[in-house]
């Protein structure tokens, strides 16, 4: 175990970043990806198209990469939907997977250290804090993500991003890990045409810019979080005071965005975007795990009747969002649990969720899913005509993850 030097978090020997707090805790970086993303100045916006071009080699690996993104081409430049290019290191300088087959065997060292043999097999300490502990195993993870420009918009204002990964390691302690990661993350952007759009775009590339080198050992702790999500806040938030925005012209966006390592979840949020789960243990149940930042929510919380607050013109209007004020008046949520079931989340913006539509809807577009009734690409086009038929007024966009025990 090593010690961080700046929040003393005890963080097990091969993580490089601290669980917490995220400083960088050693020096190696174990692929060429995270290389090139951790060398980028933060304050430019990640492109992940030239990222797609450069390392979209489709070669057989047990290391796979995956990144999903709203591409907006000539032909769906309102109406898109995911595309996914597996980036694999098959093809990387001999340098590189040299060090990576170090990184495994260390890591495989490492669990050997920790675990006890018993009956001739290794058993994982509970103190170590590895999902390979727990009796509860994540047999898959499957996902789809799509974006509509809606019935009466003429431009699109929302983005989005999927990225997963699942690992394999077979050292020489006879250790079999398979491991899975996921980000996703939804934006709903706003301050005209043009504003709204690159607002979306610069959230979505900030996060995965700054997210994916903390992905080496676990996901992010709160205090690194934060600072992702400010960081992002702040790159909008500078174009505005360059750009000389005032008042409705300056641009800004939500943000709903949902981490997984395994077992362990962390989800943030900023805005109105909104993040559901449906389980089915032991009774069906639908659940919002986020709350609106808005004015309704607000009055609320000082104690004025729901109904009068409802009644407010203001009601909805957001009390909080990415890029109009400076970082240090930003409070994103961030709540951080574990999965006990098979669950399945939906992240989207309020042109899906509007007049209560996933509420009134989800037994029969969302449980069939879980339930596996229906596959997780069909559930998602019929959510989104859903969506389109009763809020049509608006961009809608959304994420289904599908967590299978």
């Amino acid at each position: 175990m090593s010690i961080c030097p700046s929040c003393n978090t005890i963080n097990p020997d091969a993580y490089q970043f601290c669980q917490f707090c995220g400083l960088k805790i050693v020096t190696e970086i174990v692929t060429e990806i995270v290389t090139e993303i951790a060398d980028q100045d933060i304050t430019q916006p990640f492109d992940l198209e030239d990222l797609l071009e450069d390392l979209s080699a489709n070669v057989e690996s047990e290391n796979n990469w995956e990144i999903t993104h709203k591409k907006l081409t000539d032909l769906f430049v309102d109406n898109a939907i995911a595309i996914t290019v597996p980036i694999n290191i098959s093809e990387m300088p001999q340098a590189d997977k040299t060090d990576i087959a170090e990184e495994i065997i260390a890591e495989d060292d490492q669990l050997k250290d920790l675990g006890e043999v018993i009956d001739g097999e290794t058993n994982i300490s509970s103190e170590s804090k590895l999902i390979m502990s727990s009796d509860l195993h994540l047999q898959n993870i499957n996902y789809a993500g799509k974006t509509d420009v809606g019935k009466q918009r003429d431009h699109n204002e929302d983005d989005f991003v999927t990225i997963f990964q699942t690992r394999h390691i077979h050292g020489k302690s006879q250790i079999s890990d398979r491991s899975y990661r996921g980000l996703f993350v939804l934006c709903d952007g706003m301050g005209g045409h043009e504003g709204g759009a690159e607002a979306s775009e610069i959230a979505v590339n900030s996060i995965t810019n700054q997210f994916l080198p903390f992905w080496i050992d676990t996901l992010p702790g709160k205090k690194k979080l934060h600072k992702i999500i400010t960081n992002a806040n702040q790159e909008i938030f500078l174009k505005n005071e360059t750009e000389k925005r005032q008042s409705l012209s300056r641009m800004g966006t939500t943000l709903a965005m949902l981490a997984l390592h395994d077992l362990n979840v962390a989800i943030a949020h900023v805005g109105d975007s909104r993040i559901y789960q449906v389980t089915n243990r032991s009774s069906p149940k639908l659940e919002q795990i986020t709350r609106d930042h808005e004015v309704f929510n607000q009055l609320i919380d000082l104690g004025m009747d729901r109904e009068l607050a409802l009644a407010r013109p203001d009601a909805h209007q957001l009390t909080q969002a990415l890029g109009p004020n400076s970082s240090g008046q930003l409070d994103p949520a961030i709540q951080f649990f574990e999965l006990t079931e098979s669950t399945l989340f939906l992240l989207c913006s309020d042109g899906l969720c509007d007049n209560d539509v996933i509420e009134q809807n989800w037994q029969t577009h969302l449980l069939p899913i879980l339930n596996k009734e229906v596959d997780l690409a069909t559930g998602l086009d019929n959510l989104m005509e859903l969506g389109n038929n009763i809020n049509g007024h608006d961009n809608l966009t959304a994420i289904l993850v599908m967590c299978d025990f």
